[in-house]
């Protein structure tokens, strides 16, 4: 039988250990550029598209400027993947490749704390895509 513990739950991000694996529901892109909003809509298809081919749904998508050079994307998915998954689909929707093997090597590390994001304090982050409903319950069973 699986043993599954939760070990953190800080901004919306939920880390579970099973069988002495973290996994994680959240994933983190730093995009460092500007775009239009239509390329931003474009974008949300490729994040929805790419997360399906791996079997994950995504559930919210959420977006706030960096603190000098881009965007950040917050991704929401389930189920909760590993973090070399992790790591592996934020490369996939165009993570910053230099914080990409940074994150590798925490991982490898056994950090907990890998995925790290620099935000400035308090900057709000705006909900650019929510899942429907009936996708989520569909996917939960």
């Amino acid at each position: 039988m699986e043993s599954t513990r939760r070990i953190a739950k800080k901004n919306t991000v939920l880390q579970t250990q099973t069988n002495n694996r973290l996994r994680v529901d959240l994933l983190k892109v730093d995009k460092d550029c500007f775009v239009d909003k239509e390329w931003i809509d474009a974008y949300v298809k490729v994040i929805v598209q790419t997360c399906r081919s791996y079997d994950v749904l995504v559930q919210t998508i959420k977006m706030c400027n960096s603190r000098k050079k881009g965007l950040h994307f917050y991704i929401k998915i389930h189920p909760s993947v590993e973090p070399e998954r992790a790591n592996l689909l934020q490369f996939l929707l165009g993570d910053d490749c230099l914080r990409v093997n940074f994150n590798r090597a925490r991982i490898a590390s056994g950090l907990l704390e890998w995925n790290k994001l620099f935000e400035v304090a308090g900057r709000r982050l705006k909900t650019i895509y929510r899942e429907p409903r009936n996708e989520l319950k569909v996917h939960a069973e």
